[in-house]
């Protein structure tokens, strides 16, 4: 059984003996355990950390998903960007789950690399960067999320370019319009 961070799966559960009942039981209101996603878990009673929120959310996604956005951005230390409300997880195109309250799951048919030696799969900087960028539309935001990025040395100005190029070009003007302002100053 698979346990981190006091997050596992009920199929986990189920296999390592416990009982449907006992889980379900566990879970009511007030009781011991959360249920935090269909099929996830906490295994305790109070409210969910953010990296409680992203064990939950990998692990709902399945093993092929990827942690992208600001959270994958806090992970290597760019912590001055606000954490959105909700975890931004990459799944395959070919996956049909759903968001919830603290979940956005994207279908993408161009999984990234993931970050070496992380706990979590996480997006490279620079497609986290633009995975962020994409769904941020206050340009004051925008320019300073980038600004950031470039100024930890996260990636480079190419690299976010690159990104920009391979990527979907849906949501992309605004982020490369930044990118270039920001370059010209």
């Amino acid at each position: 059984m698979t346990i981190n961070d006091g997050v596992t799966s009920t199929s986990d559960l189920l296999e390592a003996g416990v009982a449907r009942y006992t889980i379900e039981t566990r879970c009511r209101p007030g009781g011991p355990w959360r249920r935090l996603l269909p099929g996830v878990l906490l295994l305790s009673p109070g409210e969910p950390t953010r990296r409680q929120r992203l064990r939950a959310a990998h692990l709902y996604a399945g093993p092929q998903a990827v942690i992208t956005g600001v959270d994958a951005l806090h992970d290597r230390g760019l912590n001055q960007l606000p954490l959105p409300p909700r975890v931004h997880v990459l799944q395959q195109a070919d996956q049909r789950l759903n968001n919830h309250d603290f979940l956005l799951l994207e279908r993408t048919s161009r999984r990234p690399p993931v970050v070496p030696d992380a706990d979590l799969p996480l997006a490279t900087p620079a497609r986290a960067t633009l995975d962020a960028a994409r769904r941020e539309h206050h340009p004051l935001r925008l320019h300073q999320l980038l600004a950031a990025v470039l100024r930890a040395g996260l990636c480079t100005p190419t690299d976010l370019f690159t990104e920009l190029d391979a990527g979907s070009k849906r949501g992309a003007a605004a982020p490369r319009a930044a990118l270039r302002r920001l370059l010209t100053h």
